[in-house]
């Protein structure tokens, strides 16, 4: 090695030597190259970090189709899963009315379904305690959380209006919902030019499969295969249409009508009879549904957003099963203790109990009015009688019984109206004088004292038995006093305090002794 020429060794070994060189040299010239960046960058550290940074954009920018792809199919199998399924719409309906009732005066406005609970979201300043089978979620404090199988079976609506909502997407694997019915009259769907149109036309397709026949109006440029009225026409037809029980009307559009209808942009009130589903920006009092580029809508001014890009495609799958809109069941009062659940069994019950039939009227006999009593008593008063002629002292039930009435407006006695239902039979000395029926007052029929016997109609003017016509004894103490005559054989006397059903006829006055006769 120390004998051979270096020229020879080059020129033998130049190819190599050559390719090693150049090599080298192209190393130096990018480690000068990484070094003049990695200063200027602030070391080589910085360095580093910054170019792994670089190279995990990189990754996730080349894999974001591939799992776009994936959640989207995932976001598909859910909503099939749960649109399908007509338990999870009705789950939502009786969440939010039930939350309604509980949260009062709160407006539940959506709700989450999931596999067993049940998430409303609410939309109040100030939210009162969960009560009954609702929970308060930890990090939302306008939410409420349920068991599904705890909800009341039956929900009477409070105000008479059925919630109508419709899916917007899922959200964390649960079905998202959104009553269309509370809050502003007009609901906006604006945002991406390429989600926006999708989810506009997925809420509409959804409003015309739950809703009756004719309460869905759509207006011209909604779809490209759903040929509809100009928009004015179409808004002419809706106003035209009232509210079917109880659940209003909606018209589709892709505008507004020019000029926008007053009842349209104005505040919500308790009745709208016409609701808008606009498919661009609206004016006055609206509620938005704003979509971005990633397929995702949120409603401005709450904290919901959903994931809505896979949507169309599952309710292209299940749209011929989805159940319709239940009308509104009404509210019974309200009593403390009892559910709302208890309340509705209760008005079915006796909606099925068949009405007592009414009685008939119980004929009641009405008896002399106060003014013949008292030209009775002021008869008997102003007449002289014989003490044999008076009548005895009456029982204590007959002496009740003709006393007046103070609360009846004519001024008679006291009349039951317990009375048989046949009527009784009339004495003899008042002929042709029919009874006087009087309804019967509800009342359970208590135990009547009748009276022995009935007034005379008119006053007795002479004692009620003839008097023996033989002269009496002497005469006693007063004026008018006589003794009582001994009955005869021929006549027997009968007796003072016995009753009698027929008006005794006057009898002519006893010759006075020394008279001639």
């Amino acid at each position: 090695m120390r004998n051979t020429d270096p020229l020879d060794f080059f020129a033998n070994h130049r190819e190599t030597i050559l390719r090693w060189g150049g090599i080298s040299a192209a190393a130096l010239v990018v480690f000068l190259i990484l070094r003049f960046f990695a200063m200027r960058m602030g070391g080589w550290k910085a360095a580093a970090r910054r170019l792994w940074r670089e190279i995990a954009l990189t990754a996730h920018a080349f894999g974001g189709p591939v799992r776009a792809w994936l959640r989207y199919r995932r976001s598909v199998r859910v909503l099939v899963r749960g649109l399908g399924a007509a338990t999870t719409w009705r789950d939502a309906e009786r969440a939010l009315v039930a939350a309604k009732f509980a949260a009062a005066p709160a407006q539940p406005y959506a709700a989450v379904v999931g596999e067993d609970t049940v998430t409303v979201l609410f939309a109040a300043a100030r939210m009162p305690s969960p009560r009954g089978v609702w929970r308060a979620v930890a990090d939302d404090p306008w939410a409420w959380t349920a068991v599904r199988a705890e909800l009341p079976s039956v929900t009477p609506d409070a105000e008479g209006t059925r919630p109508v909502v419709v899916a917007l997407g899922e959200r964390d694997r649960e079905c998202v919902f959104v009553d269309l019915v509370v809050g502003p009259a007009m609901v906006c769907v604006q945002g991406d030019p390429r989600s926006g149109p999708a989810l506009f036309q997925a809420v509409a397709a959804q409003l015309d499969a739950r809703l009756p026949s004719g309460q869905v109006v759509v207006a011209d440029g909604v779809h490209r295969d759903v040929a509809g009225q100009p928009v004015r026409e179409a808004y002419r037809t809706a106003r035209g249409r009232p509210p079917r029980l109880g659940l209003p009307t909606f018209l589709v559009t892709p505008e507004l009508p020019d000029p926008p209808p007053p009842e349209l942009t104005e505040p919500p009130g308790d009745e709208i009879p016409l609701r808008l589903l606009l498919g661009g920006p609206g004016r006055g009092h609206v509620r938005t549904l704003l979509t971005d580029r990633h397929g995702r809508v949120g409603l401005p001014g709450t904290p919901l957003v959903v994931v809505c890009h896979a949507l169309g495609a599952a309710l292209a799958r299940v749209l011929p099963t989805i159940p319709p809109v239940l009308p509104p069941v009404p509210a019974p009062v309200a009593r403390s203790g009892v559910d709302q659940a208890a309340w509705f069994a209760e008005e079915e019950a006796g909606a099925e109990t068949p009405a007592a039939e009414p009685r008939a009227a119980e004929p009641v006999a009405i008896r002399e009015p106060a003014e013949s009593v008292a030209a009775a008593v002021s008869a008997r008063s102003s007449t002289a009688e014989p003490t044999s002629a008076r009548p005895a002292p009456e029982s204590t039930a007959t002496a009740t019984s003709r006393t007046p009435a103070a609360g009846t407006p004519t001024g008679s006695p006291a009349v039951s109206a317990r009375r048989e239902a046949t009527p009784r039979r009339e004495p003899a000395g008042a002929p042709g004088r029919p009874p006087i029926t009087e309804p019967p007052t509800g009342r359970d029929p208590s135990p009547i004292i009748e009276p022995t016997h009935r007034p005379d109609p008119s006053p007795p003017a002479e004692p009620t038995h003839r008097p023996d016509p033989s002269p009496p004894a002497e005469p006693t103490d007063g004026p008018d006093a006589r003794p009582p005559a001994e009955p005869t054989p021929d006549q027997p006397h009968p007796p003072t305090d016995a009753p009698t059903d027929r008006t005794p006829e006057p009898a002519p006055e006893p010759f006075p002794p020394g008279s001639g006769a």
